[in-house]
């Protein structure tokens, strides 16, 4: 184990019930924040239709259309193949086979319906925000190691194509990151989120390379082999329902990396493993790994000792 003093048996390393519990009232109130708008759509979709007296009468106002497009089912991706014609098809068959058997409740039918349906979007949606909030997690943690030794960062986001220097203890400055930039010991670092690398023909989700801010080259740094550092997985999701399975995705791909990485000509690739759910199994397999060297270093994501140590050594590398 190239570094992380907290983490001393496979014990320490399994996800407490205070912190899944933490994390799942995150989620929970990430999902509110999120489904909010739909919520309110909802609402103004019911004044606006409230003088209405019968389901057909949906059909004659066209502002309420959209949203009507939405409760029949139909995705925003599909209207790109249907036609006007198709789409009014789809609200007629909601109207006839739905809300007209609803009698006086149409409204709230229309209603429920489109809720139902944008409740998968949500979902969709928290799928991707859940690994967003693995890596700010991640990022927050890195921020606080270089603040407190004042360290400079640089980043570029995920909307721009520049590097700009980054305030590390700014509230908020942690979204959004597509690579960061820092000088530490050993020379120029640059640490990219979520790139395909080329060695390996994947996405991997921690990627640290030498090299400073013009050989990123708009992330083409990753075809670099002979600047790659250490390569990560990052499993941000709390569920300890899913937790062997994301261990078990996160350690073939490390497996893949080593691999790749070692035909290429450089066997002593570093590795590393995040995770937020870790439960007793796949804790000893981490740990076992640590001990054995096969993996360089590790943390449980809600533990901050582990995730600051694990910041300190990734920043020093």
């Amino acid at each position: 184990m190239d570094n992380n003093s907290f983490i001393t048996s496979a014990d320490s390393l399994i996800t407490p019930y205070e912190e899944t519990r933490a994390g799942f009232l995150s989620i929970a109130l990430e999902k509110n924040r999120v489904g909010s708008p739909y919520v309110r759509n909802a609402m103004a979709f019911k004044a606006m239709v409230a003088h209405t007296e019968k389901a057909e009468d949906l059909l004659l106002i066209p502002d309420v259309r959209p949203f009507l497009i939405t409760a029949a089912g139909l995705s925003d991706k599909s209207l790109a193949y249907l036609s006007e014609a198709d789409q009014t098809m789809a609200i007629q068959e909601l109207i006839d086979k739905f809300l007209k058997p609803a009698g006086a409740a149409y409204i709230d039918e229309a209603t429920f319906r489109y809720l139902l349906i944008k409740g998968d979007a949500v979902g969709g949606t928290m799928r991707n925000k859940i690994g967003a909030m693995g890596q700010e997690r991640l990022i927050r943690a890195i921020f606080a190691s270089m603040s407190v030794r004042d360290l400079a960062c640089d980043r570029i986001r995920t909307d721009s194509k520049r590097w700009a220097s980054v305030d590390t203890s700014m509230e908020g400055a942690e979204t959004n990151i597509k690579a960061l930039h820092w000088i530490n010991a050993s020379g120029h670092r640059t640490l990219v989120f979520n790139a395909k690398v080329p060695t390996v023909s994947k996405n991997v989700d921690i990627c640290l390379f030498s090299g400073d801010k013009a050989e990123y080259d708009q992330g083409k740094i990753v075809r670099r082999n002979d600047r790659a550092i250490m390569f990560g997985e990052l499993k941000g999701g709390i569920d300890p329902a899913g937790a062997d399975e994301h261990w078990k995705t996160g350690n073939s791909a490390l497996n893949r990396i080593r691999t790749s990485f070692a035909s290429a000509g450089y066997p002593q690739m570093k590795t590393s493993f995040i995770g937020a759910a870790i439960e007793k199994s796949m804790a000893e397999e981490i740990f076992a790994q640590l001990e054995s060297g096969v993996l360089s270093n590790a943390a449980n994501l809600t533990s901050t000792p582990q995730l600051t140590e694990y910041c300190n050594w990734l920043v020093d590398l």
